[in-house]
């Protein structure tokens, strides 16, 4: 048996996230000034882990403020995972959110019954997102078992968090929303590893839940970092 801590992190803040726009898979662009000093302050406090692996989704956020990570641990590498990618918001990916909000409303709300296949028109239903998130998990831990690993960093995004550790950690997507987030905020959680992955059975222990003490000497407190979604 092997014990292991997973830290998954949101990345930091983009220029979206700072005109207050719905961001989904459709938008792919770099870290805002702001972003770049919110990855720093996470790769610093993550410094003294002894991180084996380090994985990010396939979207250039994640990928740059993985790197921040990355660069405090020699000898590692990155992987990308595209089903770590974040929500499809459809045919309102990257409208602002007060356009957004007559179509992502009464979607979140479907959610929030237990209609989970409920999505914007183009876009992902949480059923989705699961699926996929749940198929990468369990490489990362066959791989995490294969070879010993016992700290592992992982970077996606805001929704898709609150996917993974409801699916994980709760095993009810009706308590997502339990789950906050911020830019560059990371969630703790441990989890032995033994014979066969199968996420379903295994205990997934929430050790710290949106950890942002790194961030507090930074701009993280303006609305415009949180997401809601």
């Amino acid at each position: 048996m092997v014990q292991v801590n997973l830290f998954f992190a949101r990345h930091g803040q983009t220029d979206a996230n700072a005109q207050q726009l719905l961001q989904g898979s459709g938008l792919n662009g770099p870290l805002s000034t702001v972003g770049r000093q919110q990855a720093a302050a996470l790769g610093t406090a993550l410094r003294s882990e002894d991180l084996d692996m380090v994985v990010a989704s396939g979207m250039e956020r994640a990928m740059e403020t993985a790197r921040h990570v990355l660069s405090h641990h020699q000898g590692l590498t990155m992987s990308t995972d595209p089903r770590l990618n974040e929500i499809s918001w459809g045919k309102m990916d990257g409208a602002s959110f007060k356009t957004a909000d007559p179509f992502l409303a009464p979607v979140v709300s479907r959610w929030d019954s237990g209609n989970f296949d409920a999505k914007i028109e183009g876009g992902e239903s949480i059923n989705d997102c699961r699926r996929r998130l749940l198929a990468a998990v369990t490489e990362i831990l066959k791989e995490v078992k294969e070879k010993g690993h016992r700290n592992v960093f992982v970077c996606m995004h805001g929704r898709v968090l609150r996917v993974l550790m409801a699916a994980l950690v709760d095993k009810d997507m009706k308590r997502m929303s339990r789950f906050t987030h911020t830019n560059c905020c990371y969630h703790h959680i441990r989890v032995d590893v033994v014979g066969d992955i199968d996420l379903d059975e295994m205990v997934f222990e929430a050790v710290r839940i949106d950890v942002r003490d790194h961030l507090k000497s930074l701009e993280v407190n303006r609305p415009e970092t949180v997401d809601s979604v």
